[in-house]
């Protein structure tokens, strides 16, 4: 275990990222309203040399080059962004590569793999990225404060305010005219990197903290790490060194080996049968018709669930596009506070989606193959009682848990009952459904045949399929004969439909009338 902790600038990185991507989307989402920008959109977008942009630019493309002038702000997303040119106002930038040989007006946000400075560039105000490494080459020059979350920085150009960093490894190699506050990693800690592949060379920088024989320094240093920062004699600091030593004492070794499987089982057992135990408290119907469903249609719940979780991944991303696609239109139309509800429904829609497959893939799916095993192991494929079900779901769940252990067999029957169990509640929920909806008709079609019965003999009219019946006339009545008047006699044929006073008996009379 290592013996400091790396969330501080873990956490910084993926912080930074996020309001990076978030200001940049809402950016976007505004550009309209402000009435004033200039957006293009293709594979290779070049703003030529001699070209002038007199308003902001908004550029999306796999690559984007700089070489004019933009005289507003610039935003911009893409595979590879240069600036050679002059952005007058803000950079706003997310892209797996962003090089700045430039000007940058005002303040540069970026989000990017890769961000290097080189000898030209200048940023006028503040500097804000997240990514794997920033690069500030001899020469850069940032007329404000440096805000970063990165794998590794190495700061090599000269910055004029203040420098706060989150990283696994970072170097001071230039002149910096306000304090440094980072968090950093230690080498016992933190191992070699992957490093990204891309168009421009990414400097090696070695973990911690390290100032170089050429790092000027005029404020304080406060720096947390686990180890001591490499300060060579060359370095000169004007102000204070502070090191906040960041210890974690070091774990127990957990148990290994049969011991480590066999508590891994333990709990995953436990956890489903919690779970079985509450799902057939409150949803029996559906953990026991489910499991019915299975027994009988093995095939079609596996089909199903297949489709199912491959069709709730593309519902995700169709979501996500169709509401940024939404959002856009209504940002054109000046609505942008009901682009940004618009954006907000999706992804909560999304994250109700997307928790709801977690949890019936990993919790209620097993629960429905293990009831299901477990009966016919008992051979009682429908048990009625609840102690015959939980005894059911504990022996499908026991032998869930033994094939897991496997090795390479475990996660193949992990898929395969995933399939299983979400297919089954998939093809169960239809099928009552459509039960639902049959009773529902049939209820509303013989509550219409009684009031329509009963509306026709309130009428002094004969039931459907009857004859005409009146004064000297026979119809078709009850068995038998009733009086219906005054010297009138209804008799015939039984009938196909009885009014509702007649009783089951035959014989029976008609109620008089109340006296008037």
């Amino acid at each position: 275990m290592p013996r400091t902790s790396p969330v501080p600038f873990l956490l910084r990185p993926l912080t930074l990222l996020t309001l990076l991507v978030l200001a940049l989307a809402g950016a976007l989402l505004t550009a309209s309203a402000a009435g004033a920008a200039e957006i293009r959109g293709e594979e290779n977008v070049v703003v030529a040399e001699d070209e002038v942009v007199d308003d902001d630019l908004y550029v999306t493309g796999g690559s984007v080059v700089v070489d004019g002038t933009v005289r507003g702000d610039l935003l911009v997303a893409g595979g590879t962004i240069t600036i050679n040119g002059t952005v007058e106002g803000d950079l706003m930038a997310a892209a797996q590569t962003v090089v700045i040989e430039g000007t940058v007006g005002d303040d540069a946000r970026v989000a990017s793999q890769v961000l290097r400075l080189g000898e030209q560039a200048r940023v006028t105000d503040d500097l804000i990225t997240a990514g794997y490494s920033l690069e500030t080459r001899p020469g850069t020059e940032i007329g404000g404060d440096v805000l970063l979350g990165a794998y590794q920085a190495l700061l090599a150009g000269t910055i004029d305010g203040d420098v706060t960093a989150g990283a696994a490894a970072l170097a001071l190699a230039g002149s910096i005219g306000g304090d440094v506050q980072a968090d950093v990693g230690s080498a016992d800690e933190i191992g070699a990197a992957w490093a990204p592949t891309t168009g421009v060379a990414v400097p090696r920088v070695d973990p911690g903290l390290t100032l170089t024989d050429t790092a000027r320094l005029d404020g304080n240093l406060y720096y947390r790490s686990g180890t001591e920062a490499a300060i060579t004699p060359g370095a000169e600091i004007a102000g204070q060194v502070t090191h906040e030593q960041v210890v974690v004492e070091d774990e127990p070794a957990g148990p290994a080996g049969p011991l480590a499987l066999l508590i891994a089982g333990l709990r995953l057992f436990v956890t489903l049968f919690l779970v079985g135990l509450l799902a057939l408290w409150l949803l029996p119907r559906a953990v026991t018709g489910a499991a019915g469903t299975l027994r009988s249609r093995p095939w079609l719940s596996l089909g199903w669930g297949a489709l199912t979780i491959a069709g709730t991944a593309v519902a995700v991303l169709a979501v996500l596009v169709v509401s940024i696609l939404l959002a856009i239109a209504l940002g054109w139309l000046t609505l942008a506070g009901l682009a940004a509800a618009v954006v907000t429904t999706a992804v909560v829609l999304d994250l109700v989606l997307v928790l709801g497959l977690v949890l019936t893939v990993a919790l209620l799916a097993p629960v429905v193959v293990a009831c299901t095993a477990g009966g016919l192991l008992l051979r009682d494929r429908a048990p009625a009682r609840f102690g015959k079900r939980v005894l059911a779901l504990a022996l499908g769940l026991l032998i869930y848990v033994l094939l897991r252990a496997v090795p390479f067999l475990g996660p193949v029957v992990a898929l395969l009952v995933a399939l299983l169990g979400v297919g089954a509640l998939v093809v169960w929920a239809w099928d009552a459904a459509r039960r639902s909806r049959a009773r529902r008709r049939a209820d509303r079609e013989r509550d219409w045949d009684r009031g329509h019965d009963a509306g026709s003999w309130a009428a002094g009219s004969q039931p459907r399929g009857s004859g005409p019946a009146g004064p000297g006339h026979t119809g078709s009545g009850q068995a038998g004969s009733g009086q219906t008047g005054p010297g009138h006699t209804l008799s015939g044929p039984p009938q196909q439909t009885r009014p509702p006073w007649a009783g089951e008996g035959s014989g029976r009379q008609r109620p008089p009338e109340p006296p008037r």
